[in-house]
């Protein structure tokens, strides 16, 4: 199982919408069709890569609440997202009480940043 299946299980335990596209015009296009905040995106997904995804949703919808997460060193890509209004990006493994966090956070339209833990913040 990847981290997006994952993700997407651990947060439909909890009755949030969940979507998972293996490519990267999927993942604009699912997002920009029924917006689900908050939305992770893998850096390097395929095709477009994440932050490409999210720049181009970010035009269309500039109240998405995007998380990043990577598992390799982006760190250029990663601060061309949190620039464009990304909420930070997690490393991978991803410490699933951060993400817990950051996803009750955006659920409760906090503009709180979540706890520390694995998740790399926008300066």
């Amino acid at each position: 199982m990847g981290n997006a299946d994952a993700l997407a299980e651990l947060s439909a335990i909890d009755d949030h919408m969940v979507k998972v596209a293996q490519r990267g015009q999927d993942a604009v296009e699912a997002y920009c069709a029924v917006p689900c905040n908050p939305g992770f995106f893998d850096v390097t997904i395929p095709g477009k890569n994440g932050v490409e995804c999210f720049l181009e949703i970010r035009s269309e919808r500039p109240d998405a609440r995007i998380y990043f997460m990577t598992g390799y060193s982006a760190d250029d890509l990663l601060k061309k997202a949190i620039d464009g209004g990304a909420r930070g990006g997690f490393d991978k493994p991803m410490d699933l009480p951060s993400v817990l966090d950051a996803v009750e956070q955006v659920a409760q339209k906090s503009n709180a940043w979540p706890s520390e833990g694995s998740c790399r913040w926008r300066q």
